[in-house]
């Protein structure tokens, strides 16, 4: 497991345990936990408790958003380019 998603989820886990019951992190791109996904095998998930949603499923356009908090993004014109992988912290 990517050892960001695993800082994520627990700062998620830990904000819940603060009282901030509503708190949840979103991802960018498809997710990458597993090296073969079970649900193209026609099995449920096999880490169900770390999974979360991509941005974009949930129609957020991640290239503005980050613009629009100042950060640096941009779409690559090779796979070798540096990129900026970004997520999204739910709190209320």
């Amino acid at each position: 497991m990517m050892a960001y998603l695993d800082t994520l989820v627990n700062l998620e886990g830990e904000l819940f345990k603060d009282g901030y019951y509503k708190a949840f992190v979103m991802l960018a791109g498809p997710c990458v936990l597993c090296k073969e996904c079970g649900l193209n095998e026609g099995i449920p998930c096999r880490l169900p408790a770390k999974t979360r949603p991509s941005m974009e499923s949930c129609g957020i356009d991640v290239y503005q958003t980050a613009r629009n908090n100042g950060f640096f993004i941009k779409t690559l014109k090779e796979k070798s380019e540096t990129q900026n992988l970004y997520c999204l912290m739910l709190v209320d």
